[in-house]
This record gives C-alpha cells, sequence and structure tokens, in this order.
C-alpha cells in the first residue's frame, strides 16, 4: 500500500526541485534547510547542506544558495537575520533561490493536512506566509 502523505510530500519536493533553473545548481551551493540533502543528486559542482547549525556555511561564499520550502517555518526576524549572512556569503554574481508557500496556499495546504494528505505537524510549523513584496524586502 503506499504512503498517501509521504508519496504527496515527495511529489511536491520534487517539482520545487524541478522548477530551479537548472544554472542555479552549479558552483558552489548552499542548500538552507535541505533537510537529509535530497538536492544533492542535483548539483553540478560543490555541496554545502545546512539544517539547525550554520557553522558548515561560515567563511565560504556560495554562487548560489537555496531554501526550498523552508522560511515559513522561521520567524520572520530569524529569516532577516540568515538573509544578513547569505549577504555576505553569496558570490557576487551569485542568486539565492527561494520557495515558501504564499498566503493563498494556506488553506489548501491545511485541508489536505486535516485529510491526512500532508504531514499536519509540518504544516502547523509554518509560522509566517510570506507575501512578493516581503520576499522583495529580503
Amino acid at each position: 500500500m503506499i504512503n498517501t502523505k509521504i508519496f504527496l510530500e515527495k511529489f511536491l519536493q520534487n517539482q520545487r526541485f524541478k522548477i530551479i533553473n537548472k544554472s542555479f545548481l552549479k558552483g558552489s551551493v548552499l542548500d538552507f534547510g535541505g533537510n537529509e540533502g535530497e538536492l544533492k543528486s542535483f548539483v553540478k559542482g560543490e555541496y554545502t547542506l545546512v539544517n539547525y547549525d550554520h557553522s558548515p556555511m561560515e567563511g565560504k561564499l556560495f554562487d548560489n544558495i537555496i531554501a526550498l520550502a523552508v522560511i515559513e517555518h522561521m520567524e520572520i526576524i530569524q529569516v532577516f537575520d540568515i538573509f544578513k549572512k547569505f549577504r555576505n556569503q553569496i558570490a557576487p554574481e551569485g542568486n539565492i533561490v527561494v520557495t515558501t508557500p504564499t498566503p493563498m496556499s494556506k488553506p489548501i495546504l491545511e485541508f489536505l493536512a486535516s485529510i491526512g494528505l500532508l504531514e499536519k505537524e509540518n504544516i502547523l510549523e509554518h509560522k509566517h506566509y510570506w507575501i512578493k513584496s516581503e520576499l522583495e524586502n529580503l
């Protein structure tokens, strides 16, 4: 029997991986909040994974910083603090790629969690649903 919760979570993760322009996965890549490093197999270059311990990224410059479905799990001030770090660690021509659910997706995600298609705890951990102007301010 297929665990639909795991299937849907994996499907959404793969969709996020597919929307990333392949050029963002070359050179040195920081996978910020990348869980178990599932993105690594897509990266053509140096790969650094950071979850709660930020020390592996200290003192390094990255061509690309990737944060997929992670900032919604952080307090707003924490996100701004980490982006200050990113500013000092992104190469001059580097890119920062972020995905995060929008406020419009909140009821959909909560519904899918309520019927058991997504991890309820994961959705309940969402602290903020970002809008475009807020992301631009980062």
